[in-house]
């Protein structure tokens, strides 16, 4: 069956979201520059920008192929820079680096880790290889250690290759960069405003690391439990709204929630447009149809929470914009007066 992406309904103009009330007009520090009644609102009421597989901006046809690669793409590896062409054609998913990204007002990083032959250095992987996570984690400590009014939430995703040595590595490393701005593990999320975190006690990073076994007795890393993340593996706009719709009406209003609001492109789709990539043909032509189903989520109880795409530059950033002026809904009448901004632990 022909598989196409619906016309959008709507034209993007460059930030459109401007308005007297424009909470993106500083997307560096937006968080920051929130009115005090968000920044005293959970973060699992807010609405949040991410970006999907964060760090693969550094991906060319000259990277090594990566663990984590389809068995049958390892098979071809003799073809060199041939397959590889291809591979990192539909693998990059981003085109700015971790500092880039932060600027541009991204929150929440999706990360895929491997490890790699003849060296204990960790890196972030998507088919192919990409940048250090060592190389990553010190751009955006830089970025924290400069704008104590913002957080990141560091989503350890999957793991390819990693032992057990590897991962107490990859934890100690996290430590190590981070040290006190780590947010210690909590049953209960209601508590974590961004007043309460970097204002009070000036945590900047929440850090979940999605291997139960590996991070069994790990105080400061935060289970998937807590930020859930399904994946609704869909090539159509249609079928993936939907998806993203019914998974938004079960979302339990204590835990965070992350929408994953991408094109997953078949190994057929990818064949069917094997000169193409996947920027142009899951990005580009979504973009408008992402911009509107945007524009018809709220934040707060049972709403949306973290929003995450591909290729987050697209439009000057307006699915970013987007994402963090829907808070706005937030400052209307009687709408925080539903939201509980205090728990147990806070008085």
């Amino acid at each position: 069956m022909k598989t196409t992406i619906k016309q959008s309904r709507i034209e993007p103009t460059k930030n459109r979201s401007e308005t007297k009330d424009d909470l993106s007009t500083d997307l560096e520090n937006w968080m920051t520059n929130l009115p005090q009644q968000l920044r005293e609102t959970p973060l699992i009421k807010l609405t949040i920008p991410g970006s999907h597989d964060s760090f693969t901006a550094s991906i060319t046809s000259s990277s090594d192929i990566a663990p984590d690669a389809d068995d049958v793409l390892k098979k071809f590896e003799f073809l060199g820079p041939l397959i590889k062409y291809f591979m990192a054609n539909w693998s990059r998913t981003q085109t700015y680096m971790a500092a880039e990204q932060l600027n541009r007002g991204i929150r929440y990083f999706d990360l895929r880790i491997g490890t790699k032959k003849g060296t204990e250095e960790l890196y972030i992987v998507h088919g192919l290889y990409s940048d250090s996570v060592r190389s990553v984690l010190d751009e955006i400590g830089q970025f924290l250690d400069s704008h104590p009014g913002e957080i990141v939430i560091l989503d350890c995703q999957h793991f390819y290759g990693l032992q057990q040595e590897d991962h107490e590595r990859l934890m100690e490393m996290l430590k190590e960069q981070f040290s006190t701005k780590l947010l210690p593990y909590s049953d209960s999320m209601d508590f974590m405003t961004l007043e309460y975190l970097t204002t009070r006690n000036h945590y900047q990073v929440i850090c979940i690391y999605r291997s139960d076994a590996a991070r069994f007795n790990q105080s400061l890393l935060w289970p998937s439990a807590s930020f859930p993340t399904p994946w609704p593996n869909k090539i159509s706009a249609v079928e993936l709204f939907q998806a993203l719709d019914n998974g938004l009406e079960k979302r339990s209003p204590n835990f965070a929630y992350i929408s994953q609001c991408i094109l997953t492109p078949s190994a057929w789709f990818i064949l069917k447009h094997l000169f193409s990539n996947l920027k142009e043909k899951c990005a580009v032509d979504f973009d408008n149809d992402r911009l509107e189903w945007i524009s018809r989520q709220s934040p707060g109880d049972g709403g949306a929470n973290i929003i995450i795409t591909d290729y987050i530059e697209l439009s000057d950033c307006q699915c970013v914009r987007d994402v963090i002026n829907l808070n706005r809904e937030l400052m209307k009448s009687r709408v925080l007066d539903t939201i509980k901004f205090v728990s147990e632990v806070e008085k």
